[in-house]
């Protein structure tokens, strides 16, 4: 009676726990007939060779019941996570990890103090599985982060320009000596802040702003817009400002173990016979036509144009650049925006696309948005400033690669560099920060310009 007893809510539970049920479930039917059988042996009386035979089934089946039971219990109790999700998180780059320390009122940074040493993209690869050839000569670097989880190192005591951005701004798979931040505060002898992370949007971003930015030194700051995802990131931002609105409720971002030995268990079963295939060919969507010949390059979606904007994500643009002017009149400091474009757009003319290539990439031609973000920005008193112009002139003249070519959408050395020198002038054209001395300013233009 005690093992048909087992065998039924053995049964019960592979059929309704919802996690173990998922791999179990088409157990349920012969334990409930396993359990039925067993039962039914227990009220009538076998003859003495079947009952001994039946007495050490159901020996063995206690013993299995109660053990698996046993140990599925105590993986719970101790949270062991099965997903080892820990370890892959310190194996990943934090350039690709998603921020997961609160700020503000819906949005997060990165945890530090943070040191990480390896070859970033090619580890992430490595982490998922991905054919990782394409940067196999990859560098080893180091990369640090500061006690907020910005990439400053050190992170200054007072600053004169702030920059705020996504993982375009962090850039956090190049060296800090790379960064158009660190190139920026050299060209103009000044303290840059860098407030950049990856995987957030211009909401999360004006929050570093309001909470990170602010110094007793601080005359510049400055939004980096990205074409390719921060109009998206920003709709998803703003429903979360909106729900936290309604609710009071803010999200959070913890690591959930998976604890069940019995789910454990049908993964591992399951991801042996689907035998996924390793190292996937590199998705080629074009050749970047070059100095050195044809390039394999990945492109990511196209850039809308501003009529495809829906009215949600207008307002939601309307109402960040309302407020970042705001914060810059409240604190006396001047607000400027850069507008960072795509692969697509500044290789427009240079890409050969594949025959597999969709047809939202081979028909695209450069939008509008440029020009539909410029008149936001002056809208609200918000220096507009395009990077396209910079790096698309260097990529004529010199015909070499601004970005990463393969899998990865970011801005390579030259790039970072590029961005530096564009801003680095544009700053020295409007009067530049208050504590540049005219002198400085003048070695510092013939510097840039000499670096062309």
């Amino acid at each position: 009676m005690t093992a048909g007893g087992l065998l039924l809510l053995a049964a019960f539970v592979a059929g309704t726990v919802t996690e173990i049920a998922v791999h179990w479930r088409r157990f349920q039917l012969p334990l409930l007939a396993a359990g039925a059988v067993v039962l039914l042996g227990g009220v009538l009386r076998p003859p003495p060779g079947l009952a001994r035979a039946q007495r050490g089934l159901c020996v063995v089946s206690i013993a299995l019941i109660v053990g698996v039971a046993v140990v599925e219990v105590f993986f719970r109790v101790v949270r062991f996570d099965f997903r080892h999700q820990a370890a892959l998180w310190q194996q990943t780059p934090p350039f690709f990890r998603k921020p997961t320390v609160p700020v503000g009122t819906v949005f997060f940074r990165r945890d530090g103090p943070l040191e990480w040493t390896g070859p970033v993209t090619r580890r992430v690869l490595e982490v998922l599985n991905f054919d990782a050839a394409a940067y196999a000569d990859e560098p080893a670097i180091t990369v640090r982060y500061d006690e907020l989880g910005f990439r400053n190192e050190p992170r200054p005591a007072a600053w004169e320009i702030v920059i705020a951005g996504d993982s375009f701004t962090e850039l956090g798979h190049l060296p800090f000596a790379e960064l158009f931040t660190t190139w920026l505060a050299q060209a103009l002898g000044l303290r840059v802040l860098n407030l950049g992370v990856g995987n957030t949007g211009p909401l999360t971003q004006l929050s570093y702003l309001e909470n990170y930015g602010v110094s007793p030194a601080t005359r510049e700051a400055m939004l980096v817009f990205f074409e390719g995802n921060d109009l998206a990131d920003l709709a998803y931002e703003r429903e979360a400002e909106l729900r936290f609105q309604a609710t009071g409720k803010r999200p959070f971002r913890e690591f959930r173990p998976q604890t069940s030995f019995l789910r454990a268990v049908g993964e591992r079963i399951r991801a042996r016979r689907a035998r996924p295939p390793r190292n996937p060919p590199p998705p080629v969507d074009a050749w970047f036509l070059g100095q050195t010949g044809r390039v394999a390059v990945t492109l990511g979606p196209p850039p809308p144009r501003g009529a495809d904007l829906t009215p949600a994500t207008a307002e939601a643009l309307e109402s960040c650049f309302s407020r970042f002017a705001a914060w810059g009149r409240q604190h006396g400091i001047r607000t400027w925006l850069a507008y960072m474009p795509g692969k697509q757009r500044v290789w427009h003319t240079r890409l050969e696309f594949a025959s597999a290539a969709p047809e939202a990439l081979t028909n695209w031609t450069p939008t509008d948005l440029p020009g539909v973000v410029a008149e936001s920005c002056a809208r609200h008193g918000i220096r507009f400033v395009d990077l396209t112009p910079a790096l698309v002139a260097d990529t004529q003249v010199h015909g070499e690669p601004v970005f990463n070519h393969l899998y990865d959408s970011h801005l390579n050395a030259r790039g970072s560099r590029l961005v530096a020198q564009a801003l680095a002038r544009l700053f020295m054209e409007n009067g530049g920060p208050k504590t540049a001395t005219v002198p400085a300013a003048n070695r510092r233009r013939e510097q840039l310009r000499s670096s062309d």
